[in-house]
């Protein structure tokens, strides 16, 4: 049997499609079709079943697949055993860590594993465990959400004040939050849809009875802090990512009207995780300098 079989059938799965697996992996179609055939012929099972136009895991298939995936992540670690340069470390993180945080253990890292690939990805704080459960990271750098996972070993490294703040053109009665039983004229800027930040003013909120007007989502750090000057809303993010703003005049700190708190930041991988060398050094390096 070729290694490289398996893993044709592996991105199969993945991708959905077997045109699809030929173009991510360079073969034509029918050299698809053709390892796929001989592992079949091999094992004695038949791996897809093909329903109306599509192709579908047989269930002998879906029983095999985890038994791949331990093969082809042994063989993996096999190789960076053997040769650090095919060594790969997949990291996932939220943006403003990676923009505002990572840059020095980045640094640091490169000087001490320069044959090391390394591929980090911006993700949500919620996706992490399950990101580091389907094997789409080796390791995760986050803000604690309160989810957990008994598969998932995560070790707080350290606290982060949170800042509330608006824009300069906002007036006093616009700046105000101690006051109850308003509606304010404007929204709440978020990076994601029910934001981990949102969530730390909503119970201060709820109980003075403030209602913002609406809720905006952007995806980007930068383009909370544009619109935010710019009278669009108020917004919440780790103090880091503002202060020079803040320091500038751009933004107004609101914390002395509501206090945002602070955040913890953990990193978390899979508990069966080999500890490569890479992951081994980032892992002390996020403990030194995060």
């Amino acid at each position: 049997m070729e290694l490289h079989y398996l893993k044709t059938f592996k991105v199969i799965t993945e991708s959905g499609s077997f045109s699809e697996a030929a173009e991510k992996l360079g073969y034509t179609r029918s050299t698809i079709t053709f390892q796929i055939q001989r592992l079949e012929k091999e094992f004695g099972i038949i791996l897809f079943e093909k329903i109306g136009k599509k192709m579908y895991l047989s269930q002998e298939g879906k029983a095999i697949l985890p038994y791949v995936e331990t093969i082809l992540k042994n063989y993996d670690q096999i190789l960076i055993c053997g040769n650090v340069e095919k060594s790969k470390l997949r990291i996932a993180v939220p943006e403003s860590l990676l923009t505002y945080r990572f840059q020095p253990v980045i640094q640091t890292f490169r000087k001490k594993m320069p044959l090391v690939d390394l591929e980090i990805q911006t993700k949500s704080c919620y996706d992490m465990n399950q990101i580091l459960l389907s094997d789409s990271a080796d390791m995760a750098i986050h803000y604690n959400v309160g989810h957990s996972d008994t598969n998932v070993f995560s070790k707080a490294l350290s606290d982060y004040p949170l800042a509330f703040f608006g824009s300069p053109l906002m007036s006093d009665e616009e700046r105000d939050f101690f006051t109850p039983n308003q509606t304010k004229p404007f929204g709440f800027i978020d990076i994601e849809v029910d934001g981990l930040y949102r969530h730390s003013l909503d119970k201060v909120l709820f109980e003075r009875n403030i209602t913002l007007s609406n809720d905006m989502v952007l995806g980007s750090i930068a383009a909370i802090v544009q619109c935010t000057k710019m009278g669009l809303g108020v917004s919440v993010l780790p103090a880091f990512t503002v202060e020079q703003e803040i320091k500038e005049g751009g933004l107004v700190n609101l914390d002395g009207q509501l206090d945002p708190g602070s955040i913890s930041v953990m990193y978390s991988y899979h508990k069966n995780k080999w500890i490569s060398p890479a992951i081994g050094c980032f892992l002390e390096l996020a403990e030194e300098m995060l």
